[in-house]
């Protein structure tokens, strides 16, 4: 997940070298099961907090799956994993022409306005508006070179799992995430890129999220598929192997359905079945082969669900050095010492085989796959 900023992407290609895709896992290890006991989320858990019992980000990160074949995401982030609490806004577009922006840019604290019921924020040409009736929100993101005026507004309920909280240790000094959830939304506004003025309509993910000491996870996989009707959401971290928690892999799924929350699911994986190493970039071993299963409950019945995705990624969008913009010796200390932050995204044409008690069927779209690499294991 995307919770340093991110620096301008550079040109990709990947995979760096032919792929024949390999059998699936037929058995691959799960991560740990969180037992559900609630998924409901309230407007109280949107709010800005702005304090942590360590160093952490706040962000709220919005995806854009547009009718016309455009990606976008849109992000705020607060963070007081520096020398002083800081603000990133970031802004990626991806054009089904293969055109794309992406900038990240870095105001100064004291413009981020965070309203009185701390729903809302605005800072310099940035703002996210939260509708308290409908639980919508409304975006303006405008930078030179391209913007964003949309409205959010939630199609499936927003949710978190228990308290919304998985702890990295016996307390929250030790680390943890704190996320919530809506898996589908309707957009609707408009795109502005290259002075070009179009529309944007199709539909929308949202993740707010509290990350105290991310930097000690060792990567992250997302994962958003949408269609017109349906979604499927993954969000899924590891642990270092050195890490003493005897829960080295916490995973979120969510299953939309005709526009219902059908399933919230803990017990799922996102295998990289076969990597390739990005050695002249990156330094680390990068899927070019995916497997992604989701096994839980349906929430009214009770049935046995088992999705799976089968991918062999072409669509590489971005690959992105998170410290790229810092000093040389500063990034260099960081990477050696503390984390070496890389992102890699795709949007891909995906089919998911869904599986309900005795019913199959099959949730073809668009998804964004993410993979985050933080620790060179």
């Amino acid at each position: 997940m995307s919770w340093f900023g991110a620096a301008a992407p550079v040109e990709v290609k990947w995979p760096l070298k032919p792929v024949t895709k390999q059998s699936d896992p037929s058995n691959p290890e799960l991560s740990s099961p969180v037992e559900i006991e609630s998924t409901e989320a309230t407007k109280d858990d949107v709010k800005w907090k702005l304090e942590y019992p360590g160093q952490a980000t706040e962000s709220f990160t919005y995806y854009l799956t547009l009718d016309n074949g455009t990606y976008v995401l849109a992000q705020m982030v607060y963070s007081t994993l520096g020398l002083a609490p800081s603000v990133q806004m970031t802004l990626r577009i991806y054009n089904a022409d293969k055109t794309k922006f992406s900038k990240t840019v870095s105001p100064s604290t004291s413009s981020m306005k965070v309203s009185a019921d701390k729903h809302s924020v605005t800072c310099e040409q940035f703002s996210i508006n939260f509708i308290p009736e409908t639980g919508s929100y409304k975006l303006s993101f405008h930078l030179p070179e391209a913007a964003i005026d949309v409205s959010f507004d939630p199609v499936t309920e927003m949710f978190k799992v228990n308290d919304g909280k998985s702890m990295f240790g016996a307390f929250e000094v030790d680390g943890y995430v704190e996320a919530q959830f809506i898996p589908k939304a309707k957009v609707q506004g408009t795109v502005t890129f290259k002075g070009a003025k179009y529309e944007a309509k199709g539909s929308g993910q949202f993740v707010k999220a509290i990350q105290c000491k991310p930097q000690t996870l060792a990567k992250w996989n997302f994962f958003n598929l949408q269609n017109a009707k349906d979604a499927l959401m993954l969000y899924e971290y590891d642990k270092p192997k050195s890490s003493p928690s005897d829960i080295k892999c916490v995973s979120i799924g969510a299953i939309v359905r005709n526009g219902q929350t059908i399933a919230v699911t803990t017990s799922n994986r996102a295998v990289h079945v076969q990597k390739q190493l990005d050695e002249d970039f990156s330094g680390y071993e990068v899927p070019s082969q995916l497997f992604l299963t989701w096994n839980g409950k349906t929430k009214d019945s009770g049935e046995d669900v088992h999705v799976e995705v089968s991918l062999v990624p072409t669509n590489l969008v971005d690959k992105i050095d998170v410290l790229a913009e810092l000093p040389f010796l500063l990034r260099k200390l960081i990477q050696t010492f503390i984390t070496a932050p890389y992102l890699y995204q795709w949007y891909e044409d995906v089919s998911a085989k869904v599986t309900i008690g005795k019913d199959s069927f099959t949730i073809d779209g668009k998804a964004f796959v993410e993979c985050s690499f933080l620790t060179k294991e």
